[in-house]
């Protein structure tokens, strides 16, 4: 096997493992048994102390990434990221681990118009064609003027789409830092988050006990540092295409965790919905032509 094909796989397994690891995160947080301010203070905590050796062994630590500009985006970043979590990880008690992850991934239709937007990018047709079909699929989940979900739903599915726009904003950011390191700027996001968090933790009052440290762990371990890690090496090695379609893994392993652990099942609306923004999601990743295909018949 060539080195180039080894390369493939390898980064193909990492972004797998990674998105599997993704899918299970939501399950982490409910197992936690913790508030989300405390689980975003443990996890960006425990992550920025494994990053710190993992930084300083590539020598990352110099200081021509450290200059004014550098520092204000990785932690304006860094706090559009963690308030970005307290919301998501607060929605999942009010609706399915499984619909909010679905839910969050329209983020790619929120940068590309945040994109247009503030940084003057190029919509094409295609685009807004994929991110009507996604903004569909969200109001046949909603179900406007029908019962298919209560009001705390409608809040935790209110509490995702601001999520998942703060998540947004913070990826325009991080664009902006293109001759940063991605471990350093995690480290100084999840490092911010830590000392943001500290004066609204009860983790003094209410510590994690048992095997809630388990799932309190992970999260920092696992779904922070191990987790972006893993991405940043895979998307080094594979093409963007296999990225976008590897990244599917990640909502699919979320349903069927949310199925085996919660009993959560998708109703028959919100499967429709779901298929709907994650074609959308597809056809923006792997840039469906559906205007070419038109011209050429």
């Amino acid at each position: 096997m060539d080195e180039h094909k080894l390369k493939t796989k390898v980064g193909t397994l990492e972004m797998v493992v990674a998105m599997l690891l993704s899918g299970s995160i939501g399950l982490f947080v409910i197992k936690s048994g913790q508030s989300p301010i405390n689980i975003v203070f443990f996890r960006c905590l425990i992550s920025a102390l494994c990053l710190i050796p993992i930084c300083l062994f590539y020598g990352h630590f110099k200081k021509v990434y450290f200059g004014k500009k550098e520092l204000f985006l990785m932690v304006t970043s860094g706090l559009l990221i963690i308030f970005n979590w307290v919301l998501l990880f607060a929605a999942f008690p009010k609706t399915s681990i499984s619909l909010a992850t679905i839910v969050y991934h329209v983020n790619p239709f929120v940068i590309l118009f945040l994109g247009a937007l503030v940084f003057h990018e190029k919509l094409n047709k295609n685009d807004v064609l994929w991110t009507l079909v996604a903004f569909a699929g969200l109001i046949v989940i909603i179900g406007l003027g029908s019962a298919s979900v209560n009001s705390s739903e409608l809040a935790g599915l209110g509490m995702v789409l601001i999520a998942t726009t703060l998540y947004s904003i913070s990826v325009l950011i991080t664009k902006k830092l293109t001759n940063t390191p991605p471990l350093l700027i995690v480290l100084i996001q999840t490092l911010s988050g830590a000392i943001v968090m500290t004066p609204f933790i009860s983790a003094f009052a209410n510590p994690p006990i048992g095997q809630q440290w388990l799932f309190v762990l992970g999260l920092g371990v696992l779904h922070t540092a191990f987790l972006y890690y893993l991405m940043y090496s895979a998307i080094k090695k594979i093409p963007l295409n296999n990225i976008a379609i590897l990244s599917f893994i990640y909502p699919i392993s979320t349903i069927v965790i949310d199925y085996f652990f919660f009993d959560h099942v998708l109703t028959d609306t919100q499967i429709l919905g779901a298929a709907l923004i994650l074609l959308g999601v597809l056809g923006v990743k792997l840039h469906w032509n559906v205007f070419a295909l038109k011209r050429l018949k």
